[in-house]
């Protein structure tokens, strides 16, 4: 009996160790994070009139799948099922323009985090990928990313989702360039002209600003970082600069570009960039070039030319 009383304690007392060591501090719980069904935002000159079709309605569930499933395997993540939400703008596709709520709906599914992706078409062989990661509580944006300028048409989409998630959310190296956030061009055309080119402008905007992302993140000097503005309004000529400093910073970012492109006449346009140290809140680089011509050439060559000035100040 006194044998099995020693025996009896003995287990109890193991029990209680057991218990106590798993109570103990070990590797962190996985973050519930709600990822909902990526978007498309489409800035094509067919958008008009070719809206999405079946093919583009398949390749963002397959690129959904595949952010999912890389997510998953982590090991970070633990994913919250979206599928019951009954939101309108999630039904219609809308989260990346519905000002954040996207954080509000997943703190309802008792998610940690939220996450939206967007797929933004600039032509119908181009595009880039967005995500950002916001927390579900306040709603603040906690990580966000892009892809560079990527070519292919939609069935190429997946590839872009899966070179964002492995080499940007889910990346672990610890030398890593700055963050350079790029603000959307403020386009001025006072040149009087009596041809309404509008719709090319936009469009060679956004082309402008993707490759400048693109050539940028493409030398190892800059990674790049998302400001957290509502689609084509983020802009200096849409938002003061303190305010867009104020995003950079919230994106993370240690630098802001901030650009804005005047037509003076049909022929020559005039272009300012100032690159800004987000805490300093100081101007670093600023350069002012002219560049004649309006064509798709013309703003390539002026693309490069600022590229090539920003990086050659870099490397001082």
């Amino acid at each position: 009996m006194r044998s099995m009383a020693f025996i009896l304690a003995s287990v109890a007392f193991l029990a209680g160790f057991a218990v106590a060591g798993a109570a103990e501090p070990g590797a962190p719980l996985p973050i519930r994070l709600a990822v909902f069904p990526i978007e498309l935002e489409d800035f094509s000159a067919a958008a008009a009139y070719a809206p999405p079709d079946d093919v583009d309605r398949e390749q963002l569930r397959l690129s959904t799948e595949e952010a999912r499933r890389l997510i998953a395997a982590s090991g970070r993540y633990q994913l919250v099922d979206v599928g019951a939400t009954n939101d309108e703008a999630a039904k219609a596709g809308k989260l990346h323009d519905c000002g954040g709520c996207e954080a509000r709906i997943a703190a309802g599914l008792d998610a940690d985090q939220s996450m939206i992706g967007i797929v933004t078409r600039i032509s119908r062989t181009e595009y880039t990928v967005t995500y950002k990661i916001r927390d579900a509580r306040s709603g603040a944006t906690l990580d966000a990313g892009q892809t560079d300028l990527r070519m292919g048409a939609n069935v190429a989409w997946s590839r872009g989702v899966r070179w964002l998630i492995q080499r940007r959310l889910l990346e672990r190296a610890q030398d890593k360039p700055p963050v350079l956030a790029v603000a959307e061009i403020q386009y001025i055309d006072s040149s009087g002209e009596v041809t309404d080119q509008s719709a090319d402008h936009f469009r060679r905007l956004r082309e402008f600003e993707a490759s400048l992302r693109t050539d940028l993140a493409a030398s190892g000097k800059a990674r790049s970082g998302v400001l957290d503005c509502p689609p084509n309004a983020c802009s200096v000529g849409d938002i003061d600069a303190d305010r867009l400093l104020d995003k950079a910073d919230a994106a993370g970012a240690a630098r802001l570009l901030i650009g804005s492109v005047h037509k003076m006449s049909t022929l020559v346009q005039w272009a300012k960039f100032d690159i800004v140290d987000v805490k300093t809140r100081k101007v670093v680089f600023n350069r002012l070039v002219t560049f004649r011509g309006d064509s798709d050439q013309a703003w390539r060559r002026a693309e490069s030319f600022i590229a090539h000035e920003i990086l050659d100040h870099e490397e001082r």
